[in-house]
């Protein structure tokens, strides 16, 4: 842009005013048709050879001269290089994406339990910019990308080896971590750093669908012959603990029923002891009265006696003991 400025003021006289420009173009331009002409041709030959290489923010540019890889690297920015001699190639420094597909089948990643694991792989990758010139020369970006992809399918599958297909879905992020760490091991010696990976869709044979859905139907199986052993043996242990509470129940009704007995049974030899007594005193009672009337008889006896003795035996003689008469104590 600089040049086309230049070259416009230098044909139409940029530092000259407006008035004077107008009038003297087609006389300025007849006295120097012939300058005009090489100048113009320079900027051709300028513009077609391009001494001017910009290497874009992200990328690292390799200097070739005479088809030959010199050992520079072009930082991102502005740089120069010679017409026609010198090339340079633009290579990304950033991370770039190789995605492939681990298919279930003869190519299959090998479970530990024998079953075959399909997935999609995705590998984030970057060159490293001091590297870049090793790179080219002994490898090439091609043959990199299919030492990342082989290495990556590699090391996934011999992970995948050491995991039974059950532990596969709960070990995702433990099969993912070990991949890129046994990969990143493996390509150090190379120019590039493995930046991330991704392990995706997970897939197996269809015999092992009918697998899953069988060992699925027999642990369900399973699952409800336990539940109803569980139910069974909770109905059991409640019987149980109903038998043992009935048992206490009978128990402790026993005990209050001997108790009540027992107490029932003192109750009544209390009940008879306190007769006899009661009957004993009324017995007492009744020979005191018997005394006193006893006593009151002969009281009133004593006093209607006129001192005459009256036999009570008028058919015989009057009854003599031991010079007593019979009747007179």
């Amino acid at each position: 842009m600089l040049v086309f400025f230049f070259f416009h003021q230098f044909l139409y006289g940029g530092f000259m005013s407006s008035d004077s420009r107008s009038n003297s173009s087609s006389s300025f331009v007849e006295k120097n048709f012939k300058k005009l002409v090489i100048v113009a041709v320079g900027l051709i030959i300028l513009l077609f050879f391009n001494p001017v290489v910009i290497v874009q923010s992200g990328s690292c540019g390799l200097l070739f001269q005479l088809g030959a890889l010199k050992e520079k690297v072009l930082k991102e920015g502005v740089s120069l290089r010679v017409p026609i001699l010198q090339s340079v190639k633009t290579i990304s420094v950033r991370p770039q994406k190789i995605d492939f597909k681990v298919e279930v089948g003869q190519d299959g990643a090998i479970t530990k339990d024998n079953q075959t694991i399909g997935s999609v792989l995705i590998v984030f990758y970057k060159y490293k910019a001091e590297s870049l010139v090793k790179m080219w020369r002994d490898i090439g970006t091609d043959k990199m990308e299919s030492i990342i992809t082989q290495t990556v399918r590699e090391n996934f599958k011999k992970v995948i080896g050491g995991n039974t297909i059950f532990e596969i879905a709960p070990n995702q992020e433990k099969i993912r971590a070990r991949t890129i760490e046994i990969t990143k091991s493996a390509l150090n010696k190379y120019p590039i750093e493995i930046t991330e990976l991704k392990i995706t869709n997970y897939d197996w044979n269809d015999a092992f669908d009918k697998q899953i859905e069988e060992t699925m139907k027999r642990a369900q199986q399973v699952k409800q012959k336990e539940q109803e052993l569980l139910v069974a043996e909770q109905e059991s242990q409640k019987k149980v603990k109903q038998a043992e509470a009935d048992k206490e129940a009978t128990i402790k009704v026993a005990e209050g029923r001997k108790e009540a007995a027992r107490l029932d049974a003192e109750a009544k030899v209390l009940t008879g002891e306190g007769i006899r007594k009661f009957n004993e005193s009324i017995r007492a009672t009744k020979d005191i009265e018997m005394q006193l009337r006893q006593l009151e008889i002969e009281s009133k006896r004593i006093d209607r006696w006129n001192g005459q003795y009256v036999a009570n035996n008028n058919y015989g003689p009057i009854p003599i003991s031991q010079g007593v008469i019979q009747g007179q104590k």
